[in-house]
C-alpha cells in the first residue's frame, strides 16, 4: 500500500501535516474528511533509502535463487509486483522477505525495479541494479534475470571453492599453533622440574626449549595483548587505501597462493565484464562497476586505468597491457574480441578458461600443502622429542 504526505487544516484552522498509507489520493482525502479535515495538499510520499535490520545474511546463492525465480515469472507473463510479492510469501529467508516486500512497496508508489533495488545497496550491489536498469530500459528483464541469475551461481561457486582451499591450510595452521603452545606451555615444563632435580648438565638443544618456554610462560599476557594489538593495527591499516593496495598486492605476489588470487580475479574481471556487456551496459560504465567489485585493490586501479584509456578513445586490449595484473593471454584474446566485435563472447571463453584453471590450482595446492605440513608437525614432534630424551639418555649412561 502506498504512502502519502499530506496537509491539512482543523475546523479551529490550526495546520496539520503528517504521512499515512492509503490505497490511493481520494481514499486518503475521503479518510482525512471523514475526520472533519480540510485537505490542502496530497503527495506520495518520497522514497527514503532504509536500512535492513541485521538478521540472516542474504548470500550470493539467495540472490541467484531470487533471479531465478523473478525471471521464470516474468517469463511467464505475471507482472513485476506480483511475482515480487509471490517470492517474498513464499521464501524463507527472514531478511530476504523484509526486503523484498519493501521492494514492493516502493513499486506500488510508483518506483522502478531499479529504484527500489537501489534503496538496499548492502544486499543488491552496483552491478545487481545497473542490469536491472538495462533490463528495464531493453525491455528485455526476464532474459537479463536470468543471465544475473547464471552469472551470481558461477560467482558462489568460485567464491565457495576458494574458501575450501584456503579453509583447510588455516584450520591445519591453528593446530600446529595450538599444539605448539600446549608443548611449550604444559610438556617442557613438567620436564624441566623433572632435570631440575638431577645434578646434570643438559644438551643445548634442551635447555633452548626450556628457556623459550619460560620467556613465553613469564610474558604470556604481553604476547597476547602485544599479539591482539598487533592484529587490530593491521586491521584498521588494511581499511585504508594504502594499506588495502599494500596487501592486495602481497596476495597476488605470494609464493603459494599468488597464483590462485591472480587467476580468480581474471575469471572475475572477465566473467562481470562479459555479463554486463552483454546485458546492454555501456562499456565505460561497466567497467566502472567491474573495477568496483573486483575485491582487489590492485586489480580495480588497472580496471580504472583502463576505463580512463576508453574514455579518451584507447582500445581496452591496449590498457590491459600496460598494467602486471593481466596474463599475455588475456590481452590478446580481448584484442581478438574487439577486433571481431564479439568481445562479450571471447571475455566468456577468458572466464570459463581461468575457472577451471583456479579448479586445478585448488587441486593442486591440497595435494601439495597436506604432506607439508605433516613434515612440518613432525618435525617440531621431533625437535620436542630429542630434547626430552637426550638427557634421559645421557642419565641412563651415567648411571651405566
Amino acid at each position: 500500500m502506498p504512502e502519502f504526505v499530506f496537509t491539512a487544516k482543523t475546523p479551529s484552522g490550526k495546520t496539520v501535516q503528517g504521512t499515512r498509507f492509503a490505497e490511493s489520493e481520494m481514499s486518503l482525502v475521503s479518510g482525512l474528511r471523514k475526520e472533519e479535515l480540510v485537505v490542502v495538499a496530497v503527495a506520495p510520499a518520497p522514497i527514503k533509502a532504509t536500512r535492513t535490520k541485521k538478521g540472516k545474511k542474504v548470500k550470493t546463492k539467495d540472490l541467484a535463487i531470487f533471479c531465478r525465480q523473478m525471471g521464470a515469472m516474468l517469463g511467464a507473463g505475471l507482472p513485476v509486483l506480483e511475482s515480487i510479492q509471490s517470492i517474498a510469501d513464499q521464501s524463507d529467508h527472514v531478511t530476504m522477505q523484509k526486503v523484498l516486500r519493501e521492494i514492493a512497496s516502493d513499486i506500488e508508489a510508483g518506483a522502478t525495479l531499479c529504484a527500489a533495488f537501489g534503496k538496499h545497496p548492502k544486499i543488491f550491489s552496483t552491478l545487481f541494479t545497473s542490469m536491472i536498469r538495462a533490463g528495464e530500459e531493453s525491455g528485455a528483464l526476464p532474459n537479463v534475470l536470468q543471465r544475473l541469475g547464471d552469472y551470481l551461481e558461477a560467482k558462489a561457486a568460485l567464491a565457495g571453492k576458494i574458501r575450501s582451499a584456503s579453509a583447510y591450510p588455516a584450520f591445519i595452521a591453528g593446530f600446529f599453533f595450538m599444539a605448539v603452545a600446549g608443548i611449550m606451555l604444559f610438556l617442557i615444563p613438567q620436564f624441566e622440574s623433572i632435570f631440575a632435580s638431577f645434578d646434570m648438565e643438559l644438551p643445548p638443544l634442551t635447555k633452548f626449549l626450556m628457556a623459550t618456554s619460560r620467556f613465553i610462560g613469564r610474558h604470556l599476557v604481553y604476547e597476547i595483548v602485544l599479539g591482539l594489538g598487533g592484529a587490530y593495527a593491521f586491521w584498521k591499516w588494511h581499511k585504508t587505501p594504502a594499506g588495502k593496495s599494500t596487501v592486495d598486492g602481497w596476495l597476488l605476489k605470494a609464493p603459494v597462493f599468488g597464483k590462485l588470487t591472480l587467476k580468480a580475479a581474471v575469471a572475475r574481471f572477465s566473467s562481470t565484464l562479459s555479463t554486463l556487456m552483454d546485458n546492454g551496459v555501456a562499456v565505460v560504465a561497466a567497467l566502472e562497476i567491474v573495477g568496483e567489485t573486483s575485491g582487489n585493490a590492485v586489480v580495480k586501479a588497472a580496471v580504472d586505468n583502463v576505463s580512463t584509456g576508453v574514455v579518451n578513445g584507447s582500445t581496452i586490449s591496449d590498457k590491459l597491457a600496460e598494467s602486471p595484473v593481466f596474463p599475455k593471454m588475456v590481452i590478446s584474446m580481448v584484442a581478438a574480441g574487439e577486433s571481431s566485435g564479439n568481445l562479450p563472447e571471447m571475455l566468456n571463453k577468458i572466464a570459463d578458461f581461468y575457472t577451471r584453471e583456479v579448479d586445478d590450482a585448488i587441486s593442486g595446492l591440497t595435494s601439495m600443502i597436506e604432506p607439508i605440513l605433516i613434515v612440518g608437525l613432525g618435525a617440531i614432534v621431533t625437535v620436542v622429542v630429542l630434547a626430552i630424551y637426550l638427557p634421559i639418555f645421557q642419565m641412563a649412561t651415567g648411571i651405566g
